[in-house]
């Protein structure tokens, strides 16, 4: 008896401290917290000689901070998350595991039923978008460094139609 081979991959994140960008986002943002410090004083100090413009350096400085706040924020929560991916022939698993709130989510879609994938090949910010009727299922190849060329040839393979948002290919109806 001859069984059907099925061909697979799987996609596992690198660990946080590994994962491309982050070294110079985390320099970035603590050189941003550190400006943030130094033109909070200067509105401060400012305050005796001009309190209109002292309020104007606070306002816009309280807009960065909040600002600075939710991308520290987003990187933080980010880094207690890993992503796996396993793509068969037939249907492709997102497992996410969020190991600060110990919780463990998985999302699957059928390959038959995916009417087209969207590629979004930025380095820091690389994804596909899975389009099936029932649901549009995000992977994050961000964190998996140069794993996604395997992915949109594992799905190119299949038969799925890969859209590169880069190259502004037609997205189909």
């Amino acid at each position: 008896m001859a069984y059907p081979v099925t061909s697979k991959i799987t996609l596992i994140s690198r660990p946080y401290a590994r994962r491309a960008g982050l070294w110079p986002m985390v320099a970035m943002l603590g050189l941003s917290w550190v400006f943030v410090a130094l033109w909070a004083s200067v509105a401060f100090w400012v305050f005796p000689y001009s309190p209109l413009y002292s309020v104007l350096i606070g306002g816009s400085t309280a807009a960065f901070s909040c600002l600075l706040y939710l991308m520290s924020r987003k990187i933080y929560f980010d880094s207690f998350r890993n992503f796996e991916l396993e793509i068969t022939d037939t249907e492709a698993v997102l497992s996410v595991e969020d190991s600060l709130h110990h919780k463990r989510s998985q999302q699957m879609v059928l390959l038959d039923d995916v009417k087209y994938a969207e590629y979004y090949p930025f380095t820091d910010s690389a994804s596909v978008i899975l389009h099936a009727p029932y649901a549009d299922m995000e992977v994050p190849l961000w964190p998996m460094e140069n794993q996604g060329h395997d992915l949109i040839d594992f799905l190119e393979g299949r038969g799925v139609n890969v859209v590169n948002v880069q190259t502004d290919d037609k997205i189909p109806d």
